[in-house]
């Protein structure tokens, strides 16, 4: 079978997806190690056996809604590729809305010390980190293998100014070390929620946040405010505002904004104590 006839196959099976010949052509490159264009350039040159079974094996596995990330092991978010898989949670676009956020409050108020509860792949982090060499990044997670990957892509992206930590939410800050701004992007699904299955792949851990799903969003709130750090944004689910809202008024916050996502849906705030 060549290129273009195994594209076709691929196609043809993923038919009940929004783009079947694009991700048909993204697991085939991923399998040859060459990039899109060299497909349509050689379309008519033969697979190897071994290179054709592992294609048909992704192909088949998509078809059953395995997220595309965990097969490619890679995500594209804020302009970088992160290594990712079974294990840790898939960084989502609306997510790079938190980093645009985070930066510019960074750089506006000229914050040095920023602290990320639940830094998963590290995306967020490293994502900062790479743009303000300038300021330090502390990660905490209670997942060792979320960890991994965050070191990982820690590694490869030559970022030296984050630090990994297992631990619970600020719990390794045992130096006292005083920070300027808390990010998170926590598990903040309900427990009864019912996932899509393709969300069903991400680690459970990282996606409920509780009976009603905020439980660990006013932890972090609270956390923030007994130890008097100055800023915090964290993600949120859409449905969430109003009660967090109500929740964070209690603190008496210098200020408040809730942010929208593409979907003009509220993702998230930016808080000052």
């Amino acid at each position: 079978m060549n290129i273009q006839e195994a594209l076709q196959w691929g196609a043809s099976k993923l038919s009940s997806l929004e783009r079947p010949l694009l991700e048909s052509e993204i697991l085939l490159s991923f399998v040859l190690r060459q990039n899109r264009l060299y497909l349509h350039t050689h379309f008519l040159d033969s697979l190897e056996d071994f290179d054709y079974k592992t294609y048909q094996n992704l192909i088949l596995r998509r078809c059953n809604e395995e997220p595309l990330e965990y097969l490619t092991q890679k995500v594209s978010f804020y302009e970088n590729e992160f290594y990712v898989d079974y294990g840790v949670l898939i960084p989502r676009p609306e997510t790079e809305i938190l980093v645009s956020k985070a930066k510019e409050l960074i750089i506006a108020k000229n914050l040095k010390n920023i602290a990320e509860i639940g830094v998963g792949s590290g995306a967020i982090s490293l994502s900062l980190a790479s743009l303000l060499p300038h300021c330090q990044f502390f990660g905490s997670d209670i997942s060792a293998e979320a960890l991994f990957y965050a070191f990982v892509n820690s590694y490869h992206s030559g970022v030296q100014n984050l630090k990994l930590f297992r631990a619970s939410y600020l719990d390794f800050n045992t130096q006292t070390i005083k920070f300027d701004l808390l990010l998170s992007n926590p598990p903040y699904i309900p427990q009864n929620y019912k996932l899509p299955k393709n969300v069903c792949y991400e680690p459970k851990k990282a996606l409920f946040g509780g009976k009603k799903g905020d439980e660990i969003l006013r932890h972090i709130i609270t956390l923030a405010y007994k130890q008097a750090i100055p800023y915090v944004i964290c993600e949120i689910g859409y449905h969430q505002k109003d009660e967090l809202e109500d929740f964070i008024c209690t603190f008496k916050p210098k200020k408040l904004e809730f942010y929208q996502d593409f979907a003009k849906l509220y993702r998230g705030f930016v808080l000052e104590f």
